[in-house]
C-alpha cells in the first residue's frame, strides 16, 4: 500500500510540473528532440528573438541568432553525438504568460558528457511558450 502511495505522489508531482499546460510540455519535448537531432536552428527556434542563455561555463549568449551559432559550433565539436535528457521539475506561473521552470538535465555520448540543473524563464508569445532565458548549472564532480 505504501508503494502505491509513493507511485501516486510521483505521478502527481510529474503532472504538476506541467501545471496542465501542454504548451510547456511541447517546448520541453521539442527542444530535447531538436537537440538530439543536432538541429541548431530547431533548438534556437525555441528561444525568443532576444533570448538569453547562460552556458555551464558561465558565458552569456544573447539573441536567437547567437544561440543558434553557438549550437552549430557545439554540435560540430563537444556536443557531436551527444543526447540530451531533460527531467522537468517545478514550473511556477508568475503571470498567465510568464513562468519559471526548473529541473535537471543530462547529456550523454559525444565528448561532452554532463549533467546538472537548469532554471528557465518562459514567455508565451503568439500562443506559444518560448525560452526567454536559460541558465544551466553543471553538477560538480563528487556532488549530487
Amino acid at each position: 500500500a505504501a508503494s502505491v502511495v509513493v507511485l501516486a505522489v510521483i505521478a502527481w508531482v510529474a503532472a504538476a510540473a506541467w501545471q496542465g499546460d501542454p504548451g510547456i510540455e511541447k517546448l520541453v519535448t521539442g527542444y530535447q528532440a531538436a537537440f538530439n537531432k543536432a538541429d541548431a536552428k530547431g533548438v534556437a527556434g525555441f528561444y525568443m528573438a532576444d533570448g538569453l542563455r547562460v552556458l555551464p561555463d558561465g558565458r552569456l549568449i544573447s539573441g536567437r541568432a547567437a544561440i543558434e551559432k553557438e549550437y552549430v559550433a557545439a554540435f560540430a565539436g563537444e556536443l557531436k553525438g551527444g543526447k540530451l535528457t531533460i527531467h522537468p521539475g517545478e514550473t511556477r506561473n508568475l503571470t498567465p504568460d510568464v513562468a519559471l521552470s526548473s529541473g535537471t538535465y543530462e547529456v550523454t555520448g559525444g565528448s561532452a558528457v554532463s549533467k546538472g540543473r537548469y532554471v528557465n524563464t518562459l514567455k508565451r508569445e503568439g500562443g506559444q511558450w518560448l525560452l526567454a532565458s536559460v541558465v544551466t548549472i553543471p553538477e560538480m564532480s563528487g556532488t549530487k
